[in-house]
């Protein structure tokens, strides 16, 4: 059933109920809605269940068919698999995808928790936050961005899906339309500027990793540049670039491999990342399985699950990625970022190490691969990368443009032990066509961001949306002989259920 639908069918018989005579003059057991959302207190548990949501993009729930980090990962020539998933070879996707599926439920669950805030804040927060009145910009920052990435990546997954501002309370509402073309990157850039006047500069050392300023600067700017490159829109390049000049206080990490290891987490170089960490009990990562609901209180696992590089746990039998041949090719010996991130002494397809190197699996979880080690959602390296794309897109300086890849190249050359290495080289910032240009910076984007949060994959499916490439033509460099790439492969098939329930939405073309 549609899960908007779900929610206020919900609220519905909550109402009918309270009417029975039987039961209305019992005390409630636990929390209310009317009891809760009263205090600091209660909207600090509020906003880290928001947070919390995030967990569920990236646990394992019982079985390599049920976590979503095939969805973001797979669909790019940096990593296949053995196993015939639909999400690497396009000929199976179908909406009946039980990974889709919950991808897409997630991401409404998580916003129908934004939204909520979002509305005891408008409705009673003047009286809510009194003894830390700060906090409730702080938490309606929070609420936004959160909302914002969701919906950013919902549109990098299905392109449309129903926007949703406000909470849903009357099933009149329930069946919300599909958007077109860029209104869910719209809607995300008109709430991180909100964000970014409301959230802090930075947090006490016990909320390290909570979201600040620089975080809806980075996103925002991040949607401009998605945004500006389908639609062709200058402005949107200037105003990213104005967004990423306004992140202060952060830089590159001495060292690259930094950004992947448990004892570096939020570190300089980070703007935003999940905070993985052990269960209450031991790791579960069976919890919400095939169901894929909360299981135990509102919790779930809340651990990072990196199985599909270690082949972990070992039932999953082929199902695990690996460092394509394509990307191996792509870096230049001697580039210490590919040491790092692949293992050069493989000699099978377990090669991928980004993660691996300097990690610490959740107690219980070192047998189905299941980490504590943060993944970086979102850092400081692609946002350098992400605006020199916009300068060269908004005919700025090419010098400019050049000079902030190659701090990501002299970051890489530095990353090793002793001396320096030699290589990657800088790129020659005299360089004058402006093509040229742009394709080292998404060459610098692969080798830099590789097997991190979807990133290759969405750059070349907005390259090919605005007609810069086309991915009919690309070798995915796939195990698969059956790797197909037709048009409308850019956007995956909604949820079928989704689609049948509500009279409003259509299914994405092709499927």
């Amino acid at each position: 059933m549609n899960k908007i639908v779900i929610s206020v069918l919900m609220a519905l018989f909550l109402v009918i109920s309270a009417c029975d005579t039987d039961t209305i003059n019992l005390d409630p057991i636990g929390d209310t809605e009317a009891s809760f959302f009263q205090n600091e207190d209660q909207m600090q548990q509020a906003i880290f269940g928001v947070y919390q949501k995030v967990s569920f993009f990236y646990g394992f729930r019982g079985g390599q068919n049920n976590h979503l980090l095939p969805i973001t990962l797979l669909p790019s020539d940096d990593l296949t698999s053995p196993a015939a998933y639909a999400f690497e070879n396009f000929t199976g996707l179908s909406g009946s995808s039980s990974q889709l599926t919950l991808y897409y439920q997630f991401a409404y669950q998580l916003i129908a928790r934004a939204n909520t805030v979002l509305e005891k804040i408008e409705e009673n927060g003047e009286k809510i936050y009194q003894s830390k009145p700060e906090l409730l910009n702080y938490n309606k920052g929070e609420a936004l961005f959160l909302r914002s990435l969701a919906y950013f990546n919902l549109w990098n997954v299905f392109g449309t899906a129903p926007l949703i501002t406000e909470r849903i309370t009357d099933i009149n509402d329930a069946y919300p339309p599909n958007t077109t073309g860029t209104q869910l990157l719209d809607q995300a850039i008109i709430d991180l500027k909100l964000a970014s006047e409301l959230l802090p500069e930075s947090w006490s050392a016990e909320y390290k990793g909570r979201l600040v300023k620089n975080s809806a600067f980075g996103l925002r700017g991040k949607c401009l540049v998605f945004r500006g490159t389908v639609n062709k829109t200058t402005t949107d390049f200037t105003e990213a670039i104005a967004d990423f000049n306004s992140i202060k206080g952060v830089s590159l990490t001495s060292v690259y491999g930094e950004n992947f290891s448990i004892e570096h987490e939020n570190n300089e170089e980070s703007l935003f990342e999940y905070q993985a960490n052990d269960s209450p009990a031991n790791v579960n990562p069976f919890v919400g399985g095939a169901g894929g609901n909360d299981a135990f209180a509102v919790i779930g696992e809340i651990g990072h699950y990196l199985g599909m590089f270690s082949q972990l746990p070992t039932w999953i039998g082929n199902s695990y990625f690996s460092a394509t041949e394509s990307i191996q090719k792509a870096y230049d010996e001697g580039d210490p970022r590919k040491d790092y991130n692949i293992n050069p002494d493989a000699t099978n397809l377990i090669n991928v190490m980004k993660y691996l190197r300097n990690n610490r699996y959740a107690n219980g979880g070192s047998s189905n691969g299941v980490s504590v080690n943060n993944p970086r959602i979102l850092r400081y390296a692609d946002v350098l990368l992400l605006k020199a794309e916009a300068i060269v897109r908004s005919n700025g300086s090419l010098s400019e443009a050049i000079g902030l890849v190659n701090q990501i190249r002299e970051r890489a050359r530095n990353s090793v032990e002793g001396a320096p290495s030699a290589i990657p080289v800088d790129r020659n910032t005299s360089e004058s066509n402006a093509q040229t240009v742009l394709e080292w910076i998404f060459q610098e984007r692969r080798l830099e961001l590789a097997f991190e949060e979807g990133h290759r994959w969405w750059d070349l499916r907005r390259r090919h949306i605005a007609g810069e490439i086309d991915l009919k033509k690309l070798d995915f460099s796939s195990l698969l002989i059956d790797c197909k790439f037709s048009d409308y492969n850019v956007n995956f098939p909604l949820p079928s259920d989704e689609v049948v329930e509500n009279p409003n939405m259509d299914q994405n073309t092709g499927y």
